[in-house]
């Protein structure tokens, strides 16, 4: 703990403001890759497709949270670099992370949409409950994995441009506009009545002096 006394919080802060597009980035695709529908036999014998288990979401969640905690451990570990430039290390790792879990959407969809013959509500077609589509349900996870990503990336990129000025500004030591010297105070300063001793002993030999008022 001494070693991150005194050291700048920029790179967790960073690490911080890039958490939060990147889980549910990670939280789409994962859905997508992990996402699977039970299976129970009905009472005809043929197997039907339910909801998924509660173990599965549960995983889904625990990896988007993982990707999360391990920006947020780049981001601690940066601040021990005593370096004005430390925020830079997070923000390439948001970027690297986003950028991981954009490639592979669409492979991810696809087999989202081939586990899920019927849509992700497992209802046919034809009937009147039907509300999602076969692969209606990937598509907008896809788009929207890939919009949070792009505000990632995008966040992550401003905070790398952002870092990379306010240390060339110190290094060229360009200074705020000069603070001209304080108002001078105008007038003369009171002086209080002088007494002036007159006729003392030491002028009259000995006699009382008297006080008078200037």
């Amino acid at each position: 703990m001494r070693r991150f006394r005194g050291a700048s919080k920029a790179p967790l802060a960073v690490a911080g403001i890039l958490a939060l597009p990147l889980f549910f980035v990670a939280l789409m695709a994962f859905s997508l890759k992990l996402d699977k529908p039970s299976q129970h036999t009905t009472t005809k014998g043929t197997i039907a497709l339910g909801d998924p288990t509660k173990g599965t979401v549960g995983t889904i969640y625990l990896v988007a949270l993982a990707v999360v905690g391990a920006l947020v451990l780049v981001g601690v570990l940066a601040m021990s670099l005593r370096s004005r430039l430390a925020a830079v290390v997070p923000a390439v790792a948001g970027i690297v992370a986003s950028v991981l879990l954009l490639l592979p959407l669409g492979t991810w969809a696809a087999e989202h949409t081939q586990r899920y013959p019927l849509g992700i509500d497992n209802i046919p077609k034809h009937s009147a409950q039907d509300q999602f589509l076969r692969g209606e349900w990937e598509g907008t996870a896809r788009t929207t994995a890939r919009q949070l990503g792009l505000v990632t990336i995008g966040l992550g990129i401003a905070a790398i441009l952002l870092c990379v000025a306010l240390d060339l500004r110190r290094r060229r030591g360009i200074a705020g506009p000069p603070v001209g010297p304080p108002p001078a105070i105008s007038g003369v300063a009171e002086v209080s009545p002088a007494i002036e001793l007159a006729d003392s002993d030491l002028v009259r030999g000995g006699r009382p002096g008297r006080w008078r008022w200037r």
